[in-house]
């Protein structure tokens, strides 16, 4: 393997780790907000790190990230096919977390209802 490949490889892990990282971290601020429950589905977390720019990222990536990765282990306490727990501090307050799950998994509602009450807002 040439160096200049070597490189080519280990600037994209780095951008994957990145994205990952920054997918968690909005994750774990929702629910230390209150906004989400501390266990949420694993295809929550693989549609974040997607949207966040790595579109082939699956669930033996984010598995093989938490054993290379120290940063992840500050905000993840156990990942299953099913759900990922995260490491809060907090209880959380959130109501109905199916609800809200839904909402982060359909973007587009997510929209429709905020420009709903912006709609609303302006009518006032």
């Amino acid at each position: 393997m040439r160096l200049s490949n070597f490189f080519i490889e280990e600037t994209k892990r780095s951008e994957q780790y990145a994205n990952l990282v920054t997918a968690l971290s909005l994750l774990h601020r929702r629910i230390e907000q209150g906004e989400l429950p501390p266990e949420v589905p694993t295809s929550m977390i693989l549609r974040y790190v997607q949207n966040a720019g790595t579109a082939a990222f699956g669930y033996e990536d984010l598995l093989q990230a938490n054993d290379i990765n120290p940063v992840m282990k500050t905000y993840i306490a156990n990942i299953t096919p099913k759900k990922v727990k995260f490491n809060v501090g907090i209880d959380s307050s959130v109501e109905n977390p199916n609800k809200v799950i839904a909402a982060a998994d359909n973007p587009e509602e997510k929209v429709s209802q905020m420009a709903t009450r912006a709609l609303k807002r302006r009518q006032k």
